[in-house]
């Protein structure tokens, strides 16, 4: 299956995130008309499921809520049912300029790495793709998944869409149910650097502020309420 975000792998690239309830977002459809935008479909929704792993000290959440302009996220993602083929992302951020590395991983098995030993069962089978230091440091701790649309605003200039967006605590145990985000949709707009000229022209009369968003950061909260 071709990756639908070719911007996604070892470039950097801004990634500006517009978080938006029920109400507002369907504001953004004619939002979209009224400044002569038709967003192109190009790819099939599809659901997103990851795992995020952090440190015993949760290093990356907390740096996540401190807002540190240099912060790093490693998740390990799937899509579908087809845990067969999980992928170990290890994504780095310096303000809104991100990168994104990617390890193919396989799964024969189809384990889901809900606890350190199904994470380290996984590692085992994938010893040649995990960075050092990830395997024998990071634990699981979260669970997210939500539907993705995919769309072309521009040449190079892309929108996603997710929602239905839900959350699961897996550390240090395993909750049996998943909490819905307080957040209904999380609409991201995805260009290379260079093209902030073009970027901002595009979308100069968007009547929305951006705000910066973190699933993990806000599944985090969410899974310790109460």
């Amino acid at each position: 299956m071709p990756n639908p975000d070719p911007l996604s792998s070892n470039r950097f690239r801004h990634e500006i995130k517009l978080p938006l309830q029920r109400q507002q977002y369907q504001e953004l459809r004619p939002a979209f008309i009224g400044m002569g935008l038709y967003p192109r479909r190009t790819y099939v929704d599809r659901r997103v499921h990851s795992i995020y792993l952090d440190t015993p000290e949760f290093d990356d959440y907390h740096d996540g809520v401190s807002g540190l302009s240099r912060r790093c996220k490693t998740r390990i993602r799937w899509y579908g049912n087809d845990a067969a083929r999980m992928v170990l992302e290890v994504k780095r951020k310096k303000n809104k300029i991100a990168t994104k590395h990617l390890f193919q991983m396989t799964n024969p098995g189809g384990l889901m790495p809900r606890d350190q030993r199904l994470l380290r069962s996984l590692v085992t089978e994938n010893l040649d793709q995990f960075p050092a230091g990830i395997a024998g440091l990071y634990r699981p701790v979260l669970e997210v998944e939500y539907w993705r649309s995919y769309f072309e605003l521009a040449a190079d200039i892309r929108m996603t869409i997710d929602r239905e967006i839900r959350y699961r605590k897996i550390s240090p145990t395993v909750s049996c149910q998943m909490k819905r985000s307080p957040v209904d949709y999380v609409v991201e707009f995805k260009y290379p650097v260079g093209q902030e000229a073009e970027f901002g022209h595009l979308l100069r009369n968007l009547p929305f502020r951006f705000f910066r968003h973190s699933k993990y950061v806000v599944g985090m909260d969410t899974v310790t309420v109460g």
